[in-house]
C-alpha cells in the first residue's frame, strides 16, 4: 500500500513540474524567438520539439539498454499517437488551431518518416543498421534551417539573445525530464504491479507520462491562440520519436517490432486526417479534435482489454 502512494505521488509531482516549467520553456521559446527574429514555426519544430522529446529519448535509451523492448518501442510509437489522438485533440477542444503553410508542409515529412519506419519494420525488427539510418533525421534537421530560418518572420529581431537566455532554457529543459521521469517511475511501477505488459505500458503510461511536455505546451499554445507553437511542437515531436527516439534505442539494442503493426495503423488514422485538414484550412478544427479524442479512448479499450497492437 506504501509503494503505490509513493508511486502515486511521484506522478502528481512530476506532472506538477512538467505544467509549471513548460509553461515557463514555451514563454521562454517564444522570447529567444522575438530576439533572434527567428519564424516561432522552427523554433517550434526544432528546439522546443527537442525539449520536450527528451524524455522519450531518455526512456526509450534506458530501456532499450536494460533490454525492456516493449518499453523502448512502446513509448515512441505510444507518444506519436498520443501527441496527435490526444494532446492536438485536446488543443483543437479548447480552441480550433490555427498553424499556416509551413506546418502542412512539415507534416508531410512527419508522414514520411513514418514510412520510413514502417518500411524498416517490415522484416519485424529494427536492427543496429536501421538505427542509423533512422538517425538521418539531422538532414531534415539541416533541410529545414536552411529552409525556414528568417523566413516567414512574424517580427523584427528585438536584440541577440543572452547567455543566461539559453541557459535558463537548458535548466527549464532539464527540469522537464525530471518531472517526466518522476510521472514514468509512478506509473511504470503501478502498471507493472498490476501485471500489465511492457508494451501496454510503455505505449499507454510512459507515453502519456513522456508526452505531458508536449501536452503542456501544446494547451497553453492553444489558450494562447499560438496555433503554429502546438502544432509545430507536435510535428517536430513526432519526426523525433520517429526517427531519433527509435534510432536511438535500436542502435543501443536491436528492437523487435512485431507486436506494433495495429499501432501503427491507428498512427495512420490518426496522422491522414490532421495532414488533410492541415492541407485544406490550415489548422485543425473542434470536430477533427473530437474524432482524435474519440479514436484515442478506442486505442485504450483494445490496449487494456489485451489485444495485441
Amino acid at each position: 500500500m506504501l509503494e503505490f502512494i509513493i508511486w502515486t505521488l511521484s506522478i502528481l509531482i512530476g506532472i506538477a513540474i512538467l505544467v509549471v516549467a513548460g509553461d515557463k520553456l514555451s514563454d521562454k521559446i517564444i522570447e529567444v524567438a522575438r530576439k533572434a527574429g527567428i519564424s516561432p514555426l522552427v523554433i517550434s519544430i526544432v528546439l522546443v520539439s527537442f525539449s520536450t522529446t527528451l524524455p522519450e529519448i531518455t526512456t526509450s535509451a534506458l530501456a532499450s539498454y536494460q533490454g525492456v523492448n516493449g518499453i523502448a518501442l512502446g513509448n515512441a510509437l505510444g507518444s506519436i499517437f498520443a501527441n496527435i489522438a490526444l494532446i492536438l485533440g485536446l488543443a483543437a477542444m479548447i480552441k480550433p488551431l490555427k498553424a499556416g503553410k509551413s506546418a502542412y508542409e512539415n507534416s508531410l515529412v512527419m508522414l514520411a518518416s513514418l514510412v520510413f519506419l514502417i518500411l524498416l519494420s517490415l522484416d519485424g525488427t529494427l536492427s543496429r543498421l536501421d538505427g542509423l539510418l533512422l538517425l538521418a533525421y539531422a538532414v531534415y534537421l539541416r533541410w529545414l534551417m536552411k529552409k525556414h530560418a528568417r523566413n516567414d518572420v512574424e517580427w523584427e529581431p528585438t536584440g541577440g539573445a543572452k547567455p543566461t537566455d539559453y541557459v535558463l532554457l537548458f535548466v527549464l529543459g532539464l527540469l522537464l525530464v525530471s518531472g517526466a521521469q518522476m510521472v514514468v517511475f509512478g506509473g511504470k511501477n503501478i502498471a507493472q504491479a498490476l501485471g500489465i505488459s511492457d508494451f501496454v505500458i510503455g505505449a499507454t503510461v510512459v507515453a502519456i507520462g513522456t508526452s505531458l511536455p508536449e501536452m503542456t505546451n501544446a494547451l497553453y499554445g492553444a489558450i494562447r491562440e499560438r496555433g503554429s507553437i502546438s502544432v509545430g511542437n507536435i510535428i517536430g515531436a513526432n519526426i523525433m520519436n520517429a526517427l531519433v527516439v527509435l534510432g536511438i534505442a535500436s542502435l543501443i539494442r536491436p528492437l523487435r517490432t512485431g507486436a506494433s503493426v495495429l499501432t501503427i495503423l491507428l498512427v495512420l488514422f490518426a496522422m491522414l486526417p490532421m495532414i488533410v485538414s492541415l492541407k485544406k484550412t490550415g489548422g485543425i478544427n473542434r470536430p477533427l479534435g473530437a474524432y482524435f479524442l474519440v479514436l484515442y479512448i478506442v486505442y485504450l479499450a483494445l490496449m487494456f482489454a489485451g489485444f495485441e497492437l
